[in-house]
């Protein structure tokens, strides 16, 4: 079954998107698009296990506490990113995901996520079935599954989309039970990964992202500021944000998400320059060049957004 938004006047298409029911992800978060709204999608049934392969511009998205309650669906929410590049916390787990690599998530669990424009699949595994083979679905939320690891099932997703036609009713439940085996292949690799190495103390990547969140608009935001006060040495601070593309691009990242909250504040007036500063950002140019890289707009067009 196809889904698009393209014969749907632009004003419209968010909330046409949104109003759509179950087993669309448009109905388990509360949605805002980011610069202009479109999206696309095949989606198929595999023996019970939703697919949707999906191409759509930026946003972000929220799964509230409010949301789960409402609803009730219990899923294991699987996201592979092919294009594009998306990060959120999934109720006290931050992640990165770029393209290639898996998120795993309880969708009884809170989760905000914001992405650039980007092509994904996403999978719905009933609760039961995904414990029986992956064991609490629970300790699975905010999981990142790197590229290498995630290879054979992203391959095998990417190869059925070419073949989802040709698909006979009844061949439905072996393709979802080789997607299944293949998902707990791709987990129990990157477990077995996460094991040989050498891991950072404990809750040292929680107490480096809370410092980094709390001096924010400080100029004494370095990476010896930061090993000092955790104690930890370079290379340690460095493993602690692998996934995120180092500490720096987490440092940058997080200030550009706090000028975008600032932006979408309708208390606050400051001037956009005057925010770029204030977190950091010496140059505005440079600024406004990085937070279109990262949102897909310029700060202009996000100040524009906020609501009256």
């Amino acid at each position: 079954m196809r889904y698009s938004t393209a014969g749907i006047a632009p004003a419209e298409r968010h909330e046409a998107w949104t109003d759509r029911g179950w087993p669309s992800i448009a109905s388990l978060f509360d949605s805002t698009p980011i610069g202009p709204f479109s999206t696309s999608a095949e989606n198929v049934y595999l023996d019970g296990i939703p697919v949707s392969y999906s191409h759509g511009t930026a946003r972000q998205l929220a799964r509230t506490p409010e949301r789960i309650a409402a609803d009730r669906i219990d899923v294991l929410g699987v996201g592979v990113l092919i294009e594009g590049e998306m990060h959120g916390v999934a109720r006290t787990r931050e992640f990165v995901l770029h393209p290639g690599e898996i998120l795993l998530f309880d969708i009884a669990q809170p989760v905000t996520m914001t992405m650039s424009a980007c092509r994904s699949i996403q999978l719905a595994i009933p609760r039961p079935l995904a414990e029986s083979q992956l064991g609490p679905v629970a300790a699975l939320h905010g999981l990142v599954i790197g590229r290498d690891e995630a290879a054979l099932f992203r391959a095998h997703l990417l190869k059925l989309s070419e073949a989802l036609q040709l698909i006979a009713a009844e061949d439905a439940p072996r393709i979802a039970r080789t997607l299944l085996d293949l998902l707990v292949v791709a987990v129990h690799a990157a477990s077995d990964g996460a094991k040989g190495m050498p891991q950072p103390p404990a809750g040292a990547a929680a107490r480096a992202r809370e410092e980094i969140r709390a001096n924010l608009e400080s100029s004494s935001l370095t990476i010896a500021n930061l090993c000092r006060r955790l104690k930890v040495s370079r290379s340690t601070l460095h493993r602690l944000f692998e996934c995120e593309g180092g500490v720096q691009t987490y440092i940058r990242n997080a200030r550009l998400d706090a000028a975008r909250l600032a932006l979408l504040d309708t208390g606050n007036d400051e001037r956009i320059g005057a925010i770029a500063d204030r977190l950091g950002f010496s140059d505005a140019a440079h600024f406004s060049r990085l937070f279109r890289t990262r949102f897909g707009q310029t700060p202009s067009q996000c100040r524009a957004l906020r609501r009256p």
